[in-house]
């Protein structure tokens, strides 16, 4: 399928990448942004002529007016945000993954592609193409779906963030991102409390309140420790 692409930001980069690798054509990109090697520039409306597939992949606030701006086509409108619905009896699909900056290797092997829409059936020949795995969810469900994959993905680096500020040494990124690794292992090992380690998992409230004390300065901080802390004594049994 010959796809035309809207956008030049992280979702447009991931589906290029994955077409070229797959052997499928490109008719172009319709950007403002710096020119890609991969697909020749093109006008909008010249990808509306030429495209089978019209991916829409610019912010979510711009992704209902681009739509609106394209004109008579016989491409199917497809979005990859995992917030809004599909528009124009296209679909939206979505990957659940943290995709790379444009320039950098990219590519949808392996990564689930979550459907909302019309044209199951095209949407089922990409995700099998590119190697991806595919699920479906009603345009109703996408909000809070899309709020999980926030939880599981933009909140976890930011997690990293806040304990690379406060623990105190140096040099330890890495570190810190095998301390994450290996909670995600856990986690994916055990559905019980067992995916739970640390002092809110023990039911030690002295260490919370000692951690809670020493956070008193930065009490946004104290408030989400305060949180986690609450939903792992409530959810690990």
């Amino acid at each position: 399928m010959n796809l035309g692409i809207i956008g030049s930001g992280r979702a447009a980069w991931a589906f290029a990448s994955t077409w070229r690798r797959i052997g499928w054509p490109i008719a172009g990109i319709a950007t403002r942004g710096a020119e890609w090697d991969i697909a020749p520039r093109k006008t909008i409306d010249e990808l509306a002529m030429t495209s089978d597939i019209l991916l829409v992949a610019v912010s979510d606030r711009a992704i209902e007016d681009v739509v609106a701006a394209i004109p008579e086509t016989n491409a199917i409108i497809v979005h990859p945000s995992g917030a809004l619905p599909a528009l124009r009896g296209g679909f939206s699909l979505h990957p659940l993954k943290s995709l790379p900056p444009v320039g950098e290797r990219s590519d949808l092997a392996g990564t689930l592609l979550v459907f909302e829409g019309r044209h199951r059936e095209v949407a089922e020949k990409i995700a099998a193409a590119a190697g991806a795995r595919f699920a479906a969810i009603a345009p109703e469900a996408k909000a809070r779906y899309h709020a999980a994959a926030v939880f599981g993905s933009n909140y976890v680096a930011a997690l990293l963030d806040i304990a690379e500020e406060l623990i105190g040494i140096d040099d330890v990124r890495e570190d810190l991102a095998a301390l994450a690794r290996s909670a995600i292992d856990n986690w994916l090992a055990h559905t019980d409390g067992q995916r739970f380690t640390g002092p809110a998992a023990r039911g030690d409230a002295a260490v919370i309140e000692r951690h809670l004390a020493a956070l008193h300065e930065r009490p946004e901080l104290a408030e989400i420790y305060r949180l986690l802390a609450a939903r792992i004594v409530a959810t690990a049994k």
